[in-house]
């Protein structure tokens, strides 16, 4: 598995994939409240951020719903966008 920062690039994904949980309704049958919790947790302190959960298992990229959100609240985004050191990458699921 390859992570979202490679290449001096962090890697997002071009467009929402086809089950964003970004996307309205509940596409990934989550617990109510989850994905405002990651979120939480991701502009805290702690920091973070939200993989497009069909890259996990390969060339990881951050989720282009949480990137269209919150990149300008999220302090390593908003760097890397100040930076242009962002790279685009299909979902995998893009026909």
């Amino acid at each position: 598995m390859k992570p979202v920062y490679r290449d001096r690039k962090v890697h997002v994904l071009s467009e929402k994939c086809s089950t964003c949980i970004f996307r309205p309704g509940n596409l990934m049958h989550l617990e109510p409240g989850r994905v405002r919790d990651m979120i939480e947790q991701c502009l805290s302190k702690e920091g973070g951020n939200i993989p497009c959960h069909k890259t996990l298992s390969d060339e990881r990229a951050i989720c282009r719903g949480y990137f269209d959100s919150y990149a300008d609240r999220d302090p390593i985004l908003a760097l890397a966008k100040a930076m242009d050191v962002i790279s685009y990458q299909d979902p995998p699921d893009a026909d």
